[in-house]
């Protein structure tokens, strides 16, 4: 779909013919590197790659054969440095930045993470600890899930053991686009009454893409109490849609005929959409380099990914002088009753602020997980006495 509009866009002038292959990514992480070594050969740029524990060594591929790398996945933030890494570009900005700035306006600095068993949400894990704690974030477990209503139990009972967390980050599919591990942990967490309030729990997943939350209802909570319940715990950080939904672009375009798959909106996952503008966001920093007269090297297209402005798939994207994105996100809750989220607080990415759209969150019993000393949140202030 991307590539079909691309080719039909008349303000873009890209001096090549744009085509994709679509390159399967193995699940293990050191076998899907070595895919990646033999993709060297197959394409000028990469969207991709998926799993972050090889976003480090792909970035430095990408540099030695000359290949731009356009990533929303990729945590680390050495990977930002451009003289390091000067083929390599986010399409969108570093999940664990909308993190550190949610949990520093909270003052919520005590991290606990699970992980689903794949290892692509493990290495989404572990890089995600690597960062908070290289902020200075006391991170006090990361542990994966074990299989079944025993192995879940075990996970949380090692959650219990740990003191102080106030938050729960959960790398793993969102039960709201039908992740099913997710729903088992949060129903056992309740269960055991740790969706009390003590905890504030954050899918990761949602981080990734534009959850259609207006207007829409999640079918997942209507005919599941127990899920309702847990989900109040829960706080969902998406980016914020635009005029309209991804459902609604998505709709568009099967009814245009772009799309003739038979499915509907709801049976697509929303990465969908993040996926086509990353394709977008690299045909315009290849049209922007063109322009400057510069040959559309690997290096030159990465850098050129500053001060965009374009139509995503159902959201303006857009980025600053430094090529930074400035696509806004927002903290969605439940009011822990009805089967729909609604927008609490607004990420400004202009500015780096949080701000308050009214709505108060809704937390179980009311009361929110006591907030952490601010000296967690200042660099230059050594946190003692716990």
């Amino acid at each position: 779909l991307a590539v079909g509009r691309i080719s039909r866009d008349p303000s873009l002038d890209l001096g090549h013919r744009l085509d994709y292959v679509i390159l399967q990514e193995e699940c293990e992480t050191p076998r899907a590197l070595l895919r990646f070594v033999d993709f060297g050969k197959l394409s000028s740029a990469f969207i991709g790659p998926l799993n972050p524990g090889f976003c480090e060594v792909a970035a430095h591929l990408g540099e030695n054969w000359n290949k731009a790398i356009f990533s929303w996945m990729c945590i680390n933030y050495k990977l930002d440095s451009t003289i390091h890494h000067n083929a390599f570009a986010r399409t969108l900005p570093s999940p664990t930045q909308i993190l550190l700035t949610i949990m520093k306006y909270f003052k919520w600095a005590h991290v606990g993470i699970i992980a689903s068993s794949d290892d692509i949400w493990m290495y989404t894990a572990k890089e995600s600890a690597t960062v908070l704690r290289n902020h200075g974030l006391p991170v006090g477990i990361v542990t994966s899930v074990h299989k079944g209503e025993k192995g879940i139990e075990d996970t949380w009972n090692k959650i219990k053991e740990v003191s102080n967390i106030k938050i729960i980050l959960l790398c793993m599919h969102s039960v709201l686009i039908g992740g099913q591990e997710q729903a088992a942990l949060l129903t056992k967490a309740l269960e055991m009454g740790l969706a009390d309030g003590r905890y504030i729990f954050v899918p990761y997943d949602t981080l990734l893409y534009s959850l259609p939350y207006q207007n829409n209802s999640f079918s997942v909570f209507d005919n599941d109490s127990k899920l309702r319940e847990a989900y109040d715990a829960v706080l969902t950080i998406t980016l914020e849609s635009g005029e309209r939904t991804f459902y609604d672009a998505f709709r568009e375009a099967k009814e245009s005929g772009e799309i003739i798959r038979d499915l509907e909106a709801t049976q697509v996952s929303p990465l969908f959409g993040t996926i086509y503008d990353a394709i977008y966001f690299m045909a315009m920093a290849m049209d922007s380099a063109r322009r400057k007269g510069v040959r559309a090297s690997g290096a030159n297209i990465a850098e050129h990914t500053k001060n965009f402005s374009f139509p995503g798939f159902s959201h303006r994207v857009e980025t600053d002088s430094s090529g930074k994105g400035l696509n806004n996100y927002v903290i969605l809750d439940t009011d822990g009753h009805g089967n729909q989220l609604f927008p609490t607080h607004l990420l400004d990415m202009s500015s780096g602020s949080v701000l308050s759209l009214g709505q108060a969150i809704h937390f179980p019993n009311e009361v929110p997980p006591k907030p952490d000393p601010s000296c967690w949140f200042d660099p230059d202030v050594l946190c003692t006495e716990g």
